[in-house]
């Protein structure tokens, strides 16, 4: 399916909602997830399948990883945001108990979205979608032969209430100086430029930015999971959503990697009704391999618990609020044998932190 690849570039997320004061009930729950030994992060891996783009010139391959976040004054992407595995030592308050695997995390977010609701978008208004990325930008020119920079991005999206009516996508280069690692130094390795893709703003009817894009898009188009029509043809039933990952991953093997990559993919869109995506939740702890990587890890000043998967290549990671099952982001870090061989195992490759709300006019930045 076209989107598979498409989404990678276009760069949404997925929606959220949080009770008031949560902070007593997050650090109680944090302490039981941190509670006996939590599973390090192993250095290396965790990458959202960066997809090898296609230079201008023949042999020459541009490789991208985009990660989105709304957030204006964010540090630069030469601070990426530390993953924490220890906690307090449990109190009254926060019993010793044992600790959760992510099959537990991912089903207790799954009860926890039950009972959540999405911020109704009216007649005239737009779901404003917002995304604080890390995007991984380089160019590699043969399998030991390149270099990688780490550039910080933010997109914002405003979905409107009919999907028909017009949309408008923002994007903003923010820093682009960060550099990973290559086969030869910084002083002889050039910062990739920035292109007319990689800020700016586009507005179409749904969605649809570049029209002179193959293949055509289309409103109402159920493969495509920009759109409302995508969400309303899935099963509500754990096993068919996950014969549906299958399905949709089936080109590209269906692997546990795979599945889990665009498992989050598609979280990222920001489209997913709260009701079904805890029955997503429930499909994606059926994946082999799911880990708790670290029982309290932060993402743009946001704690969560990040579950990841290890293909030893990269680890991508799903970061989800143990206390309202909210999907905060994501992150990816070079696995023990990293893609790219000039890259240290444990780098972090990119992450995005999702934040969603309601705008009333397009273009319009809702309050934090």
């Amino acid at each position: 399916m076209n989107e598979l690849d498409e989404t990678l570039e276009l760069l949404h997320r997925d929606a959220r909602t949080a009770p008031a004061d949560l902070s007593a009930a997050r650090a109680r729950l944090l302490a039981e997830l941190d509670a006996g030994s939590v599973v390090p992060l192993r250095p290396g891996r965790l990458r959202r399948f960066a997809l090898p783009v296609a230079a201008a010139v023949a042999g020459v391959v541009a490789v991208t990883v985009v990660v989105v976040q709304p957030r204006p004054a964010a540090p630069g992407p030469a601070a990426a945001p530390p993953v924490r595995t220890t906690s307090p030592a449990p109190t009254a308050a926060a019993p010793d108990v044992r600790l959760m695997s992510a099959v537990q995390v991912l089903t207790r977010a799954a009860d926890l979205t039950v009972g959540a609701s999405d911020q109704p978008v009216g007649p005239g208004q737009f779901r404003y979608v917002a995304e604080h990325t890390w995007v991984q930008r380089g160019v590699q020119t043969g399998d030991a032969t390149g270099y990688t920079y780490l550039w910080e991005q933010e997109v914002g999206r405003w979905i409107p209430a009919d999907e028909h009516d017009v949309w408008q996508e923002t994007r903003k280069i923010l820093s682009t100086g960060k550099f990973l690692g290559g086969s030869v130094p910084q002083s002889q390795a050039p910062e990739p430029s920035v292109t007319n893709t990689d800020q700016g703003r586009w507005q179409g009817r749904c969605g649809d930015f570049f029209p002179k894009s193959k293949p055509a898009k289309k409103c109402g188009d159920p493969s495509d999971w920009d759109s409302p029509a995508f969400y309303a043809a899935l099963p509500r039933d754990p096993a068919a959503l996950y014969a549906k990952l299958q399905q949709l991953t089936k080109g590209r093997g269906s692997t546990p990697s795979v599945m889990f990559h665009f498992g989050i993919e598609i979280l990222r869109a920001g489209q997913m009704p709260a009701q079904l995506r805890a029955q997503w939740y429930r499909a994606l702890a059926k994946i082999p391999g799911i880990t708790v990587l670290a029982a309290e890890t932060n993402l743009d000043g946001r704690t969560g618990v990040a579950l990841g998967l290890d293909d030893r290549h990269e680890i991508r990671q799903l970061i989800i609020d143990p206390v309202t099952g909210g999907f905060i982001g994501e992150r990816t870090i070079a696995g023990a044998e990293p893609r790219q061989p000039w890259l240290k195992p444990g780098t972090e490759l990119g992450a995005s932190a999702i934040t969603t709300a309601v705008a009333d006019r397009l273009g319009e930045i809702p309050p934090k």
